[in-house]
């Protein structure tokens, strides 16, 4: 008979494979080891979140305006079928007028050769004084060949009649006129602004007479009204 020993290893054995065999028997296999995580250097880190924030900061940012003129080249030939008046003439001097859109450069030149329209010889030309317009800005002293457009410049009482050029009207940095410009003529005597200043003052002396009339005419009416409201011929006497 076996003895009480062998009888409990027996049972035991039993046992064991029993559950090896429901698999209820503790894994002997290690757990899958993580992987390491290794900490990226803090000047890497630096680096890598100034790049993100610029090219957020470009996508999110809105488009910068361009102040720069830009305007396509034009020929001599095209230039002076579009011009009003050519000539040449040198800076005397230079004033700016007016203010924000209306803002500009007056340039009176000493002209010496018209090739083109009427120009006297002081000839006052605008210039728009904003950059994106491309205005003209010359130094005083110096020589060009102009070429230049009727326009109204101002606004109101201010407005003026006068020739306007850009930096994209063909204008020549040069004494020398290109020879498809042909003979030259010369001058109108005077000044063109001075006669600007006549007429403005014309302007101004009928836009008198205009209000003085119709102030008359206003003061009579009422006048009249008044004498038959206190001369009626069908009043009770």
């Amino acid at each position: 008979m076996p003895t009480v020993e062998q009888t409990r290893v027996k049972r035991s054995l039993m046992a064991t494979i029993s559950w090896a065999s429901a698999g209820l028997l503790p894994s002997t296999r290690q757990p899958p080891r993580l992987a390491t995580v290794t900490r990226l250097p803090g000047q890497l880190l630096a680096l890598v979140a100034a790049v993100l924030l610029g090219v957020f900061a470009t996508m999110v940012a809105p488009p910068r305006k361009a102040y720069a003129c830009d305007c396509a080249g034009i020929s001599i030939d095209r230039a002076l079928r579009q011009s009003t008046a050519v000539f040449r003439g040198t800076v005397l001097d230079k004033r700016s007028v007016g203010r924000r859109a209306e803002a500009r450069t007056d340039i009176r030149f000493a002209v010496d050769a018209v090739y083109k329209g009427e120009v006297h010889q002081e000839q006052v030309v605008a210039s728009p004084k904003k950059a994106t317009a491309c205005g003209l800005d010359p130094k005083v002293g110096s020589t060009w060949v102009i070429f230049a457009v009727d326009g109204i410049e101002g606004s109101g009482n201010d407005a003026v009649q006068r020739l306007i050029t850009t930096l994209c009207s063909g204008n020549v940095p040069s004494g020398t006129a290109p020879a498809i410009l042909g003979e030259a003529r010369p001058p109108i005597d005077g000044a063109s602004d001075r006669e600007e200043r006549s007429i403005n003052t014309d302007r101004a002396l009928t836009r008198g007479l205009i209000i003085g009339g119709a102030s008359l005419l206003f003061a009579g009416a009422l006048a009249a009204i008044g004498l038959l409201v206190i001369w009626r011929p069908d009043r009770q006497r």
